[in-house]
């Protein structure tokens, strides 16, 4: 059965159905037709971090970096030889069409995988919609899904740019250059305007087959980034030659997808939610099961925010890539630090028979109090490692150091974790970065 893409304007979302498919996978994944109006509009293509810029003497803003970075991206990708020659391709099949040959065969029959993440905060599409009005593009926000019957389902996304494209960068791209270049009147063959090579084609014939084609789409429904990367790898480096380069493109990462900092985030956090000393053993949320509180794709990518260049275990990747020692110290404290709120914060914490969102009131161990305490981390461990051996401590004592920092802000705990508090809502950025502000100045990390 051929699924379509329903175009929602009025609420700002959009609505994918699809095709569920039996694979070898933990996570779900679907099949779905998407036309190229709204693939287009939900996509977005990455870039690598900068590199290129002296930090010690900034003459730029580093956003102002980011962006340079970014666009030169963008050109090198239209730019690329490969994009050209799907330009070409769409283009003399567009003209087959349309002079009504029987040899048109203007086809990507190969899936576009695209990734998209899940957000579990809310338990109806109503729920998610409204949140979806208010929201900002800082905002935490990954699709509503549910499953409308038997095999099928149904994604509510927001109208803007929130997947990621695993494979087929290129004949996307080469679908957008076309686009662009028909909607400026400026199709070009080489040397050549578009009527010199095609004279009964117009620059609005192109457009009007553009906006009708269909993509092929594969989606990676609540994959987190090492699970991404892991699929971009198999699919690129085993299938198909590929400059390996274009892995830390798409995910800022060493090439090796068992041997990077994305792989040590996503271990890290399969190792908090299943090992039997961590208090946070169950909580990462798996779709189906109806259980947990928080999605593994946000829980890795808030880790992996400590090993960026500036993070404060920036140089713990290396060391596992070099299969060091030093990163080892992660498991012991995170253990640590979760008990230690929990102990601390204990009346806000689940209940044994609060194992789920719905039945769980509280925002402690939700998306927005994880994301404010795994962001609270930094100044926290900043502050111990100057009289700390973190090697050489153990468990225990590392919890009691723990909680003497978390300590100071117990008593504001209902205003900060309750659902009546002053953070109760849904886990977007926004909110988790006011309650991280909140504990920092309450803790005394960040200046009243």
């Amino acid at each position: 059965m051929k699924q379509k893409t329903l175009l929602i304007m009025n609420n700002k979302t959009k609505e994918i159905k699809g095709i569920l498919v039996n694979q070898l996978t933990s996570k779900p994944i679907g099949i779905s037709a998407i036309d190229f109006p709204t693939l287009r509009n939900i996509v977005k293509f990455t870039a690598r971090e900068p590199q290129n810029y002296d930090p010690f003497v900034p003459t730029k803003s580093v956003e102002r970096i980011e962006n340079d970075v970014k666009n030169s991206y963008y050109q090198r990708l239209t730019n690329d030889k490969r994009v050209n020659n799907i330009y070409r391709f769409l283009l003399k099949e567009i003209s087959n069409i349309h002079s009504s040959k029987t040899n048109a065969l203007g086809s990507f029959p190969t899936s576009v995988i695209i990734s998209l993440d899940l957000n579990q905060e809310f338990d109806t599409k109503k729920e998610y919609v409204e949140f979806i009005k208010s929201a900002i593009q800082e905002d935490y926000i990954g699709a509503f899904y549910r499953e409308i019957e038997e095999n099928e389902f149904e994604l509510t996304i927001p109208d803007g740019k929130f997947a990621l494209i695993v494979d087929g960068q290129h004949r996307i791209m080469g679908m957008i250059k076309l686009f662009i270049d028909a909607s400026n009147n400026e199709i070009k063959i080489g040397r050549n305007k578009l009527n010199d090579e095609y004279p009964y084609l117009t620059n609005q014939h192109v457009l009007d087959y553009i906006k009708q084609f269909e993509f092929n789409c594969t989606l990676l429904l609540g994959f987190d980034k090492w699970e991404q990367g892991k699929v971009f790898a198999d699919v690129n480096f085993n299938q198909k030659p590929v400059n390996k380069s274009l892995y830390y493109d798409i995910f800022g990462s060493y090439p090796d997808p068992n041997k990077n900092d994305i792989f040590l985030s996503h271990m890290l956090a399969m190792h908090l939610n299943n090992n039997k000393d961590s208090v946070i053993r169950g909580f990462i949320k798996m779709l189906g099961s109806g259980k947990g509180f928080f999605s593994q794709a946000f829980f890795v990518e808030a880790i992996l925010n400590h090993f960026r260049p500036k993070g404060i275990w920036a140089s713990l990747p290396m060391d596992y890539l070099n299969d060091g020692s030093d990163y080892k110290i992660l498991p012991k404290f995170f253990k640590s630090y979760f008990k230690a709120i929990k102990e601390v914060f204990n009346p806000y914490w689940p209940k044994d028979d609060q194992d789920s969102s719905r039945k769980y009131p509280n925002i402690l161990s939700k998306t927005t109090g994880m994301g404010a305490l795994i962001k609270l981390i930094d100044p926290i461990y900043r502050k111990l490692k100057l009289n700390t051996d973190f090697n050489s401590i153990s468990a225990e004592e590392l919890t009691i150091l723990l909680k003497s920092e978390l300590v100071k802000a117990k008593d504001k705990g209902y205003d900060f974790f309750s659902k009546e508090g002053d953070f109760s809502g849904s886990g977007s950025l926004g909110l988790q970065n006011k309650l991280y502000i909140a504990l920092g100045k309450e803790l005394g990390y960040i200046k009243k």
